[in-house]
């Protein structure tokens, strides 16, 4: 049988061992909370990222848009010209009966320089 002394030593050491494991415990929590908390923030980060990225490809989508619709009118705009040109000199050749002088209108390159 042990001894008084045996006895409260085993259960010292059985509290100290307690104690220390709650210690343990507690921190290991800590670390864990701490460690969700970054993770948080580091998907908050990317989730932000990601949304400007998105963002930023909408704003070159909407620009390329823009400037493809602005390509197109003027495209349009140079055809119907050029429509209403040959309009007006078919017009004329049909109300005089003769070719516009410009219609043999070229340019001869510069033979200097």
């Amino acid at each position: 049988m042990p001894s008084v002394a045996a006895r409260r030593t085993g259960t010292a050491t059985a509290g100290r061992y307690k104690r220390e494991e709650v210690k343990i415990q507690a921190w290991e929590n800590h670390e864990k909370r701490k460690a969700e908390l970054e993770m948080k923030k580091i998907e908050m980060k990317a989730e932000q990222m990601k949304a400007r990225a998105q963002e930023k490809l909408a704003s070159k989508l909407a620009t390329a848009r823009r400037v493809a619709e602005e390509k197109r009118a003027v495209a349009e705009a140079t055809l119907n010209e050029g429509a209403a040109r040959t309009s007006e000199k078919a017009d004329y050749i049909r109300r005089t009966g003769h070719l516009p002088s410009s219609f043999f209108s070229f340019r001869i390159p510069s033979l200097c320089g």
